[in-house]
């Protein structure tokens, strides 16, 4: 009887066994049947990639994202468009003195912009604190930003430049002290060579024709406190990227916050300015590698309200063994400008610029050229292959610019801008004038 039933036990088992076993085959075909190659459908062709290439792809995938967010990369920029109408319609189609601009009763792309950037971190360690920057320009105002030779702004027709491009590293001393060696936006002035970074559409005199727009050279930055920081620096020289002479130039700024709604930056820079030319050659040439150029501003920021920002901007600067038109030969230009901007709305905005611009010496005005340069800084009186004579003159402007924010990225503009000299270097058709009106339209668009 024993027997019979461990009989009868072992047949179970082993019916209990095959049917496991079965069962386990049937699952087993069950989950690859996606992956079979018997079990894909008639049109589905055979992948012949491996199962470690299939991970080597996706690893990849997954990796990118996270390695660029590792490293702290980051990437903007901005699409700059506007027309520009001078009331006086000047045969040159030009406007005259403005900078950037330049070109009268025409469409301008004036700026494609990308920038990518690692800030330096001053809180982490190692590679944390290392970074860089990058802005590489397209359009109309490369001609102007890109590095230039003392004071001829566009003397290149280029639409491509790179307005910063440096390196930077915050050392481990007191709270940081930041190293930064490249091409760099000055330190002088409080307008920008960003279009919507400043309050109007148009660049003031002061900034287009009387400061430098970047330097190249090695800059060091440090914060005291939340309300002092400086900054010094050894450079080439204004918006040299390879020095023209053969001494360097110092660059500094002090920066203080002695109040919630009140900021005061002052900065200046000194040192030779004028192209080498084997020793001291005539004023006249404007070439006189020993003569020094000295400046000094400042930058008075005022929180009136929680709606009206007021700004306020002394400039003077003077250069020995420069001018052509002075007996001296001492080169001299400065300047006072104002600013008021009154927010209505986080949409809406009025701003106002008033400024005086006084060239004594006849050495930062009229000074452009025709041709691929657009005709930067032109006067009344030049050719189509000769910029006008030097004018000892004085300028002043109103610029009135009305802003519409409809959405963050997107900065609409409309501005009215009059200007006067002292002088008859404006055009209205073909006849010299003492005066000039542009109305402009601007967009941007920030990504």
């Amino acid at each position: 009887m024993v027997r019979t039933v461990k009989s009868v036990s072992n047949q179970v088992i082993n019916i209990a066994v095959r049917c496991g076993i079965g069962l386990g085959f049937w699952v087993l075909l069950s989950f690859l049947g996606g992956h079979a190659v018997f079990a894909q459908g008639p049109t589905a062709p055979a992948s012949t990639a491996t199962v470690q290439e299939r991970l080597d792809s996706l690893e990849k995938k997954m990796a990118a994202p996270s390695i660029w967010k590792t490293l702290g990369f980051q990437a903007s920029g901005f699409v700059d468009v506007a027309y520009t109408h001078n009331l006086n319609n000047p045969s040159t189609n030009l406007n005259q003195l403005h900078v950037y601009d330049t070109d009268a009763n025409s469409f301008s792309v004036h700026m494609v912009q990308i920038m990518l950037e690692r800030p330096a971190d001053g809180a982490g360690s190692g590679m944390d604190r290392f970074g860089f920057r990058t802005r590489l320009n397209f359009g109309l105002d490369a001609r102007v930003t890109r590095a230039r030779t003392n004071s001829a702004p566009g003397t290149s027709g280029h639409e491509l430049d790179f307005q910063e491009a440096y390196s930077e590293y915050i050392a481990p001393v007191g709270n940081g002290l930041k190293i930064q060696a490249g091409k760099i936006n000055t330190l002088i002035g409080y307008e920008v060579i960003n279009s919507f970074e400043n309050p109007n559409f148009s660049r003031s005199f002061m900034f287009g024709l009387g400061q430098a727009f970047t330097t190249t050279g090695v800059r060091l930055s440090y914060s005291f406190n939340p309300f002092v920081s400086a900054s010094i620096g050894v450079i080439n020289g204004w918006d040299n990227v390879t020095d023209n002479n053969k001494s360097k130039s110092f660059e500094w700024l002090l920066a203080l916050i002695p109040h919630e709604k009140l900021g005061m930056s002052f900065y200046g820079s000194y040192g030779a300015e004028q192209s080498n030319n084997q020793g001291t050659a005539p004023a006249s040439t404007g070439a006189d590698p020993t003569a020094k150029r000295t400046v000094a501003g400042a930058t008075m920021t005022i929180k009136a309200t929680d709606q009206d920002t007021i700004v306020f901007e002394p400039y003077y600067v003077n250069e020995g063994n420069v001018s052509a038109v002075k007996q001296s030969k001492n080169g001299r230009w400065n300047g006072l400008a104002g600013y008021l901007t009154h927010d209505f709305t986080d949409q809406w905005s009025a701003r106002f610029r008033g400024e005086i611009f006084e060239d004594a010496g006849g050495v930062r005005t009229c000074t452009g050229t025709f041709g691929s340069a657009g005709g930067t800084n032109t006067c009344a009186g030049a050719t189509t292959t000769v910029a006008a004579t030097p004018v000892a003159q004085t300028l002043w402007e109103n610029t009135f610019t009305l802003q519409y924010k409809p959405f963050p990225s997107l900065i609409t503009r409309t501005e009215f801008r009059y200007d006067k000299s002292d002088k008859n270097v404006f055009l209205s058709g073909n006849r010299m004038v003492n005066n000039q009106e542009t109305l402009s339209f601007q967009i941007i668009y920030l990504f």
